[in-house]
């Protein structure tokens, strides 16, 4: 059920933007980066890439970008944890608005909705953990499925091509928080190529 309402938000936002009449400026997004992840179930450090559509709304400042992100993680540089492998899959809308620009540079911030699930597999292994009573609570292996459902937000900077059809986009600061228990922080570099 869940996995149908994400299909359809993902087709309605799709719909929405290839059918509207006002489209000023549209570009495809891809991006990638590097970052952490944490869901009730898994923590770990790796990779994110993010593929989306873009357009324009308002004097080139106003962008509406839905987008789809996948990231790859495991819990490498952190050994009080058992073997873990997950991925992290994002459906995004998201607002990205220039707050200060000055020729074809700008300082840019966003935020938006998300919905998405983290599956993997965890392990053995890492620091055991003690209930009240001192004894070990170990659950030994099991997969996960984890829905969430929140917000996205970040900033950084713009940068676009002479040409203005290509813009780069430095993300340093970049959060993503879902009910339940999820959250992911990462740096991104995104490509923007107007079609």
């Amino acid at each position: 059920m869940k996995i149908k309402s994400v299909v359809c938000v993902l087709s309605l936002l799709v719909s929405l933007t290839m059918n509207s009449q006002n489209i000023v400026n549209k570009s495809l997004k891809i991006g990638a980066g590097l970052g952490l992840s944490q869901s009730d179930n898994c923590t770990g450090m790796g990779t994110l890439y993010s593929f989306g559509y873009q357009r324009d709304i308002w004097k080139d400042r106003l962008r509406f970008n839905p987008n789809l992100s996948l990231g790859f993680y495991s819990p490498v540089f952190i050994t009080d944890l058992p073997d873990q492998y997950f991925n992290s899959i994002n459906l995004n809308a998201n607002l990205n608005f220039d707050i200060i620009k000055i020729g074809r540079f700008s300082l840019l911030v966003y935020a938006g909705a998300e919905a998405g699930i983290v599956q993997g597999y965890v392990g053995t292994g890492g620091m055991p953990e003690f209930d009240e009573n001192g004894s070990s609570n170990s659950r030994g292996s099991y997969y996960v499925h984890d829905f969430h459902i929140g917000g996205d937000f970040g900033g950084g900077f713009r940068i676009k091509s002479k040409s203005q059809k290509i813009a780069i986009n430095v993300l340093p600061f970049n959060f993503r928080v879902g009910y339940p228990n999820f959250m992911e922080a990462y740096w991104k570099l995104e490509l923007d190529v107007k079609i």
